[in-house]
């Protein structure tokens, strides 16, 4: 689809939608995927929601470098693989702006790592020092995912009065 159609879907105007592409710095198309609505639309919908930009494009950011390290980029060698990848199912298996299925429930708390029983030599530098592994990105993820679901739980009953309150005074 078009911009133009883009922001009609969202009931937007089309500087309102290239505003939130600069703000996410999400690339700018001739034609936009069903994926790329939904993310956008996911984005929108934590503006309303009173969540931070900045919390939202830490999240963004994560949830992308950690596809990356599961090389879920590889599947396309598209520029916008991963707005395209996006859906807006949900779960306790997926991720929260990509909707990506990881194929097991996220639970931060549950992940241990370095485990190692086994005897090694010493290394000059720790993992975390050598470069990111997905295990330190899913983390992370998990860590900016839990705080904008804490917001929007927190959110929701003043956007069921803000709701209320519209259809009030619209009707």
């Amino acid at each position: 689809m078009k911009l133009k159609e883009l922001a009609e879907n969202f009931g937007k105007s089309v500087p309102f939608i290239m505003t939130t592409q600069k703000k996410y710095a999400m690339p700018a198309c001739k034609e936009y995927s069903d994926g790329y609505a939904a993310l956008l639309s996911k984005l929108i919908y934590l503006q309303l929601a009173s969540v931070s930009q900045k919390e939202i494009g830490t999240l963004l950011t994560r949830e992308r470098k950690l596809l990356e390290l599961l090389k879920a980029d590889s599947v396309t060698n598209s520029p916008v693989w991963f707005e395209d990848l996006c859906t807006m199912k949900s779960g306790k298996t997926r991720l929260l702006l990509s909707g990506y299925d990881l194929g097991h429930v996220l639970n931060p708390s549950a992940i241990q790592t370095g485990l190692d029983f086994s005897e090694r030599e010493t290394e000059l530098f720790e993992s975390q020092e050598m470069g990111d592994d997905a295990l330190r990105a899913l983390k992370l993820c998990m860590e900016s995912q839990g705080a904008v679901t804490a917001r929007l739980q927190r959110e929701i009953p003043v956007l069921s009065s803000a709701l209320k309150w519209t259809r009030k005074v619209s009707g």
